[in-house]
């Protein structure tokens, strides 16, 4: 093992560790440079569920072992120097000889193991060391005989660091990987795979589009490539080099309401002058125009898009007979107002293209009725649509008359999206694979966040992701406690081993009729594939005894529930329940230090139940039961950016396995998700 001394000054070496979003991506660029056509990124954990290696693996030509010591043993030195292909062909990505250190953004030690091919002694096998600590150093092993062996090279990154291992167990990971490469992934039929499943273009691309520019001015071709995606994804502009290799990324900055793209401006003049990209709006000409120009080709191109599915809803509406203009407009007068009502039609058709045929009709008749007239002449229109007796008729126009038609358009939307919500996560509950999927902090408490009326109706989110003690401080009216000092409220909130306690929400109402009177619901969520034990119980009788020790949360008439939710309740545990006359889901109902408090475990399907029983009035009114396909879509829809990757669209070429999932858990699955509820 010889080590190589990079001569230059440590603290530059240091601005070489990227971050580990730009590490991987540099770790699989290098791999494309090396004429891969399989990079695989892998995680492996250890016994505790934490992370101890992240590994890419390619099947490239591998480093070149006649120029291993040069290369590791000198920064700025590249075989990409002298060269503009790769031996099979391709453009290169990277020539400065930086991308070695980048790895060191995402763990502290990293070891490159090569099989390649050497002038002098064919097919060998080496391995290349380094480490945070010693940025300056590398460690080259001497050449072994591979003859059997397939060239590439493994990466193996350990030690990672609190960064690293956070990015490496978020979605994230994908959400960069796929645009980043999509180009690539085409174009050289690169099979790009994490964590075992292969990342695919064909299988998430809605569209694809070549809009070639020119620009007064800037030499050489231009070419804007759009991709839009059928789910959800962040959007991207690249900066790339003629044949789409990605020099930078920004944000479009452009509006596109409804449209889920990701665009590459393909120019060779931004590699001529890759060192400015990163001023992006002010970088020096021409690279400003091309972007300017680019930009407007997004938003003519989005614009024209806009205009195509217009025509379309309308000629699809005409159609069916739904749309509820028949004649040609008679003036300008009408020829405005159908301009207005196609605008806000087409803006409402996710919500109508939901219904049946006679539910779309009516409403695109009220939409009619709403630009052209008074609610008051509504009701020949409900008779005609859809049949309605006179008196049904008079029922309606008469609500209209008392409150606008928008109020009962969000209401009946708010209505069915709650009920297919509870549909959607009843699926999440009870399905084997999915609910163990789903993690407590960075997906069930996001979207519970946005659907609070679950617990109880009255209580609204007052506060997110906070210590408990900084919560103190946001609602110490809430609290009934006006007469704390300042550094009353700086003290953190213990429980009885010295841990912080955190909330991760806060829901929170006042009860108005009683000044004094307080009631708080503490929540704790577990996994839906946790049961609730002795373990788990003895959780959340921490947290009430922890509230009920601090002063600082004394005052009159005050009420603490803390819940405790979770898959079912152990039959071990389930004689401490309901005992005297308590009910059934009741463990304690005590008072303690001036507090009234009452421990609860209730289960997943119990919430749904009472949620669903709150509902049942309002579902039969209005005769709507989701089905499972409309829920999973109000769930995408609304969460998509939360959701496990399997329940977006086609997300089976990008979702973690179920037995994967289990393995790489939250580190927090046991401590679950703590949130308060207020009233």
């Amino acid at each position: 093992m010889e080590t190589l001394d990079v001569v230059v000054e440590q603290p530059h070496l240091a601005t070489l560790a990227k971050t580990p979003k730009v590490a991987l991506a540099e770790l699989i660029w290098n791999a494309i440079d090396a004429d891969a056509t399989a990079i695989a990124l892998e995680v492996e954990f250890g016994a505790l569920g934490g992370i101890e290696k992240l590994t890419v693996a390619d099947d490239g030509t591998g480093i070149a072992p006649d120029d291993r010591k040069q290369t590791f043993g000198a920064l700025g030195h590249s075989w990409k120097r002298l060269t503009q292909q790769s031996p099979g062909g391709r453009a290169l990505h990277g020539a400065k000889g930086e991308g070695r250190w980048a790895a060191l953004g995402v763990g502290n030690s990293v070891r490159w193991t090569s099989i390649s091919d050497s002038t002098a002694d064919g097919r060998v096998r080496f391995s290349i060391t380094a480490n945070s600590a010693e940025l300056k150093q590398f460690r080259v092993s001497e050449l072994s005989p591979a003859p059997d062996a397939s060239t590439g090279v493994t990466v193996e990154i350990a030690n990672l660091t609190s960064r690293g291992a956070s990015y490496v167990q978020s979605d994230a990971v994908i959400e960069d990987l796929l645009p980043t490469f999509a180009l690539q992934i085409e174009q050289y039929g690169l099979q790009l795979s994490w964590r075992g499943h292969q990342l695919s273009v064909e299988a998430l691309k809605k569209d694809q589009i070549d809009i070639p520019l020119l620009v007064e001015g800037v030499d050489g071709a231009i070419t804007v490539t759009v991709i839009e995606w059928k789910s959800a994804m962040r959007r991207h502009l690249y900066l790339c080099d003629a044949s789409g290799n990605s020099l930078h990324d920004m944000k479009p900055s452009i509006h596109a309401p409804g449209y889920n793209f990701t665009a590459y401006i393909k120019w060779s003049g931004f590699a001529d002058d890759v060192d400015m990209l990163a001023l992006e709006d002010g970088a020096p000409e021409p690279v400003k125009s091309v972007i300017e120009a680019s930009r407007d080709a997004l938003r003519q191109h989005f614009a024209a898009k806009d205009d195509e599915r217009s025509a379309r809803l309308i000629r699809q509406w005409r159609d069916e007979d739904s749309y509820p203009f028949r004649e040609p407009p008679k003036n300008r007068v009408e020829e405005a107002a159908r301009g207005i009502f196609d605008i806000v039609a087409v803006a409402a058709a996710p919500i109508v293209e939901k219904t049946d045929f006679a539910a779309r009709k009516l409403s695109l008749e009220l939409l009619k009725n709403a630009v052209e007239t008074s609610p008051s002449s509504v009701r020949h229109i409900l008779e005609e649509v859809l049949n309605l007796t006179a008196e049904e008729a008079d029922e309606l126009s008469d609500l209209i008359k008392k409150t606008s038609l928008g109020a009962l358009l969000r209401v009946g939307s708010q209505v069915v999206g709650r009920l297919e919500f509870l549909t959607g996560l009843e699926e999440i509950i009870n399905d084997s694979v999915l609910k163990k999927l789903v993690t407590e902090r960075r997906q069930l408490h996001r979207i519970l966040a946005e659907e609070t009326w679950v617990f109880r109706e009255e209580y609204a989110l007052t506060a997110d992701d906070t210590t408990l003690r900084t919560a103190l401080k946001a609602h110490t009216g809430l609290l009934g406690r006006h007469d704390l000092a300042p550094g009353d409220l700086d003290l953190p909130v213990m429980d009885a081993d010295g841990r912080i306690v955190v909330v991760d929400m806060m829901l929170s109402r006042v009860i108005e009729q009683s000044r004094n009177h307080r009631e708080h619901i503490v929540i704790e969520l577990k996994r839906p594939s946790i049961s609730i034990g002795q373990e788990q119980l003895a959780q959340i009788e921490n947290y009430a005894q922890t509230v009920a020790a601090d002063t600082r949360f004394a005052a009159i008439d005050t009420v603490w529930e803390f819940w405790i939710v979770g898959d079912k309740i152990d039959d071990r545990i389930k004689h401490k329940f309901g005992q005297g006359n308590l009910p059934d889901d009741v463990y304690q109902d005590f008072e303690q230090e001036g507090h009234h408090i009452t421990i609860r475990a209730v289960t997943w399907a119990r919430i749904i139940q009472d949620a669903r029983h709150r509902m049942t009035f309002v579902k039969d009114a209005l005769g709507y039961d989701p089905s499972s396909e409309a829920s999973i879509d109000y769930l995408r829809q609304r969460h998509g950016k939360v959701l496990p990757s399997v329940l977006m669209p086609a997300a089976d070429m990008t979702a973690p396995t179920a037995s994967e999932n289990t393995q790489a858990a939250d580190a927090r699955q046991e401590q679950g998700t703590f949130m308060t509820v207020s009233g």
